[in-house]
């Protein structure tokens, strides 16, 4: 008959487990980025039309010179379109984390995304 195994053991695996998990998926998210940049950039040259191409480079060089790692307001505005952090995450198809991090392409492909769901409110100094 096998013993049974001690709750203090289990719960050990259960930690380590629970540790190495997260290890993973955090090596998987630092990983991620650059593909995430790829796909973004391509997708942003594919789907998105002149116009909103256009519309992207105006609004970029009005809020931050076209730069997309600007820092702007001690820090609350970031990236080629100033995005609040706030916004950044609840964009349509954003891919979290800072803006900044990210290609001006996939700031803009954002920004676009941002822009037909909610008009150009976003961006009131540079329609």
């Amino acid at each position: 008959m096998a013993r049974p195994i001690p709750r203090l053991l289990l719960a050990a695996v259960a930690a380590f487990a629970i540790a190495a998990l997260t290890v993973s998926v955090a090596g998987a998210t630092t990983t991620a980025r650059p593909n995430h940049k790829r796909t973004y950039d391509g997708v942003f040259e594919r789907k998105v039309s002149k116009k909103n191409k256009r519309w992207a480079k105006r609004v970029a060089r009005c809020e931050s010179g076209g730069n997309p790692n600007a820092v702007g307001g001690g820090g609350a505005y970031r990236g080629a379109f100033q995005f609040m952090r706030s916004t950044w995450r609840t964009a349509p198809r954003s891919p979290g984390g800072d803006p900044i991090d990210y290609s001006y392409k996939t700031q803009a492909f954002v920004a676009v995304r941002l822009k037909m769901r909610t008009g150009t409110s976003p961006w009131p100094n540079c329609p």
